[in-house]
């Protein structure tokens, strides 16, 4: 009997998620060394000046039981938040790890654990230990990936049997667009673009290899960031510059993290690079042995590209589209992408989805105590109901999470940009108070994505 599905699977997994560099905080606290993420934005200019770096972020590193009966009481059923690599090994590649550093996240997953709410663990978002790019330019060094499994080896086998979704690296086809931000280090061509790339895929394939054979009943899982990109018009011109985009930031790097191989596309992309020179023997069969459980993506809008544009910078996933509304920071608006995006990919890789990120930023206003942020639950609902449709046209979505659960320090944007379904008051001593949209999600996890309006 064939049985379409009309609503949100029974055990779907809603929640939402943060990241270490933007929300931990507690920079040079109990044995953390310094990242790239703590200096990055010494020569950056950022509209919040009372906030400028990710030292304090939101201070979860001192509130995270605050934080995470804030979660219960929301209702999460499921939390991604990220390890930081030099709260574990404060230099990168230490001899031994810092054990306090191992025993603040074992308490993070004791109070997850406490409320039956099931972690997601992401182990690299932009913050390399600091040590490392000053010692061999990180990312650009094959050195990393020797580093880097160590850090993933020791954090697998210290929490063993208590996390069910590790995700290696957070949106790493990024790094195409922003090697500066992602990686520390700003790629001068297209072969250090590319050698910093194939270290990232080394490194990912290895993370799979040490988590499946030292913890096979978890689940390990690549993340893409959103590349969702519409050709600017039926100009087959527009329409191959748009396929080309897709290509090298969205499907050449897919096919390395759900396949295990390098599309020639992809490769075909860096143009002038000598690939025997990078490309190691036993390197492609690394690469091939890749078997992740599900994929991850992370989608907040869609963009238009044309044969004129750019697309060799994050603009790429910025561009605007006149049939859109747009965010106040000028990111297109656009439900039905998330469902295009979802789709494109489950059809292409046939990989159950897990949403690690969707959400809107604007800038909310505290008013006589309460946040009436109406527009993230217009943005929210929409969204959710364009991936309700995914699933009834047979997608398999594990869950979905938000950006983010609390308020935090946007990557470029400071605290203005405020994601969260809970206000963090910088003016009060970082004060956590629910905003309108906190209980409007609490009512769509407890009916199961039922009562939406």
């Amino acid at each position: 009997m064939i049985h379409l599905e009309k609503g949100f699977p029974k055990n779907f997994k809603w929640g939402s998620s943060t990241n270490a560099q933007q929300f931990e905080g507690g920079f040079n606290e109990g044995g953390k060394g310094p990242s790239i993420s703590d200096t990055r934005v010494e020569s950056e200019s950022l509209k919040d000046a009372s906030f400028n770096d990710f030292k304090m972020a939101s201070d979860h590193f001192h509130r995270f039981k605050e934080d995470i009966r804030y979660y219960n009481e929301l209702g999460l059923k499921i939390y991604r938040f990220t390890m930081s690599w030099s709260r574990i090994f404060p230099n990168g590649n230490d001899n031994y790890p810092n054990k306090a550093g191992l025993e603040f996240y074992d308490h993070i997953l004791m109070e997850l654990e406490k409320y039956n709410i099931e972690p997601v663990v992401t182990l690299y978002a932009y913050d390399l230990p600091l040590n490392l790019l000053k010692k061999y330019n990180g990312w650009m060094s094959r050195k990393v990936i020797t580093d880097y499994s160590n850090y993933v080896s020791t954090v697998a086998t210290y929490f063993k049997g208590r996390v069910k979704y590790w995700v290696p690296f957070n949106e790493q086809n990024f790094l195409l667009l922003d090697s500066k931000y992602i990686a520390g280090y700003q790629a001068r061509n297209q072969t250090e673009l590319f050698k910093m790339q194939h270290n990232f895929n080394l490194s990912y394939a290895k993370a799979l290899e040490i988590i499946h054979k030292v913890d096979p009943g978890t689940q390990v899982g690549g993340n893409i960031g959103n590349t969702c990109i519409y050709p600017k018009s039926c100009d087959p011109n527009d329409v191959e510059k748009s396929d080309e985009a897709m290509k090298r930031i969205g499907y050449g790097p897919a096919d390395v993290d759900f396949r295990g191989q390098y599309s020639p596309y992809y490769l075909n992309s860096f143009k002038g690079v000598n690939f025997n020179e990078i490309i190691q023997k036993d390197d492609l069969d690394l690469i091939k042995s890749v078997k992740p459980d599900f994929m991850s993506l992370t989608y907040y809008m869609s963009s238009v590209v044309g044969k004129d544009d750019n697309t060799e910078n994050m603009s790429v996933v910025k561009f605007p589209n006149p049939y859109c509304k747009s965010t106040d920071w000028g990111w297109t608006i656009d439900p039905y992408g998330f469902k295009h995006f979802i789709e494109e990919f489950y059809h292409r890789y046939q990989l159950p989805i897990l949403i690690l990120e969707n959400g809107l930023g604007a800038y909310d206003e505290l008013k006589n105590g309460n946040i009436n942020d109406d527009y993230r639950i217009k943005y929210l609902t929409e969204h959710i109901l364009r991936m309700k449709e995914a699933i009834a046209d047979g997608v398999n979505i594990i869950g979905y999470l938000t950006w983010s659960a609390i308020d935090l320090y946007s990557t470029r944007e400071g605290f203005e940009k405020r994601y969260g379904f809970i206000y963090v008051d910088k003016n009060d001593d970082l004060k956590r108070i629910k905003k309108k949209s906190f209980y409007w999600y609490k009512k769509v996890i407890k009916t199961n994505g039922v009562e939406l309006l």
